[in-house]
């Protein structure tokens, strides 16, 4: 090598921070500037992951927000029951797009060398909402079967059943799904009555559309209603208050069973416990297996 050339290769070797070792260029220098580049790219990319991840859980966290400010407790109206059998499929909706985001966040995870704080913020948030969501569940649970309950308190001139299939104190399996949680669980028989039971469709005093087809309002639980049965069409009063907007309602009978009514004590589907439900026709009982 002449001297010419070394004072060439030492000046670019000044200017550009390349080393020389034995004739070889240093891999390290060459590749450092686009392995950082790559580095930086690399975070980014996890970042606007994480956002989409944050961007999810927060509007998961909203819906939620809406669904648990609509809420009110007992006595709920029929309408309300209906809404409320809407809110827990939509929070099962939620449970499952907060479990995607969650599944979400955990690829995130692994493509990160070392996980950082917005990582175990974004960890706690899910977890956080994924509790709210099963508490706002168990509160309309709650709710259906507070719904449910009643005082045992029968109405004047109500005759206990002299013969019923079900004696008080045995169990029976329902087959009927007035409410959420009813259909297939095991009931305790807290009372049997021989009576008129009727189906009725009512005009709630809370407003709103008539309520068609409402099982079941017993004979006694209407305001002076004379001899039994009374036929379809007949327009009545109702004094009954298993629903929010029932007690005082005008109501028409759409159909009458003499049949015997049974008051029931049981644990609904969802484990939620159930005292004195007002009313359940023979013809809705089963025998337990």
């Amino acid at each position: 090598m002449n001297n010419r050339f070394t004072k060439i290769v030492v000046t670019l070797a000044t200017v550009t921070g390349i080393s020389f070792s034995a004739g070889q260029v240093s891999a390290d220098s060459i590749n450092a500037a686009p392995q950082a580049n790559g580095q930086a790219q690399g975070e980014a990319k996890v970042e606007k992951r994480l956002d989409k991840v944050e961007k999810k859980t927060d509007a998961i966290q909203s819906e939620l927000e809406a669904i648990e400010g609509s809420i009110e407790g007992p006595p709920i109206t029929v309408d309300e029951v209906q809404l409320y059998k809407e809110y827990l499929d939509k929070l099962e909706s939620l449970l499952n797009r907060l479990n995607a985001a969650d599944n979400h966040l955990d690829a995130v995870t692994k493509k990160m060398e070392n996980q950082d704080a917005s990582i175990e913020e974004t960890e706690a948030e899910i977890n956080d909402i994924r509790t709210s969501i099963l508490e706002v569940k168990e509160t309309i649970q709650s709710i259906f079967a507070e719904q449910m309950s009643s005082t045992g308190v029968v109405p004047d001139g109500l005759q206990e059943a002299e013969d019923p299939t079900y004696e008080v104190g045995s169990q029976a399996i329902i087959k009927a799904d007035h409410m959420p949680g009813m259909y297939g669980a095991e009931a305790t028989i807290a009372g049997a009555f021989d009576t008129v039971a009727y189906s009725v469709t009512y005009y709630p005093t809370t407003g709103g559309d008539p309520v068609e087809n409402h099982k079941w309002v017993i004979h006694e639980e209407l305001e002076g209603p004379g001899e039994a049965p009374l036929e379809p069409g007949t327009e009545v009063t109702l004094d009954a208050d298993h629903m929010k907007g029932m007690d005082g309602a005008t109501a028409v009978i759409e159909s009458a069973e003499d049949t015997t009514v049974y008051m029931l004590d049981f644990t609904t589907t969802t484990g939620e416990k159930v005292e004195n439900h007002k009313w359940v026709t023979e013809s809705e009982l089963s025998p337990v297996e």
